[in-house]
């Protein structure tokens, strides 16, 4: 009798620790998230659910839900936050941006993303990638809409942006 309790209470214990589990914010899908990583996300954005981890480079990045939208949030091996990416849509860029893509050379592609990109030290940068046909690139914006750089890309490989464009 005093064996099957101590069997029951273990599968008890087991299902608790598994529903727990599952309740968590935290996926990291196998990657070993370091406390003080995971506590800078915290800090940063609390609001932030189904936050999910994975590496690029160097880079932890959390990919969650904020207040509706998904975002990225990078951050270096030392817990230092480096950069965000969130998904936008066009309402959301600002007038002088939707000014200047569709007056310049690129109006005519077809636009396959927005994002806004905010960084520590670094103003706001707004990214709209186009393509054509096999082209594809990333096209930096100002908030004035200046056409800061144009970046070629091919598939959705975007670990260059802290290395190249904030961190």
């Amino acid at each position: 009798m005093k064996t099957k309790v101590s069997f029951l209470l273990l599968c008890l214990t087991m299902v608790v620790a598994v529903s727990v589990s599952s309740c968590s914010d935290d996926d990291t899908h196998g990657v070993q998230v370091p406390e003080n990583i995971s506590q800078a996300m915290k800090a940063k954005y609390p609001a932030a659910t189904h936050v999910e981890w994975e590496t690029k480079g160097n880079y932890y990045v959390a990919d969650c839900m904020l207040d509706g939208n998904e975002l990225e949030a990078w951050f270096s091996r030392q817990a230092v936050w480096v950069l965000s990416v969130m998904d936008i849509t066009w309402n959301n860029l600002p007038p002088a941006v939707q000014t200047s893509f569709l007056s310049g050379r690129y109006a005519d592609w077809k636009i396959e993303e927005l994002e806004y990109l905010e960084y520590p030290l670094l103003p706001v940068q707004y990214v709209i990638r186009v393509e054509q046909g096999e082209n594809e690139l990333q096209l930096f914006y100002s908030d004035t809409g200046g056409l800061l750089r144009e970046h070629p890309v091919s598939g959705d490989d975007d670990t260059h942006w802290p290395l190249i464009y904030g961190g």
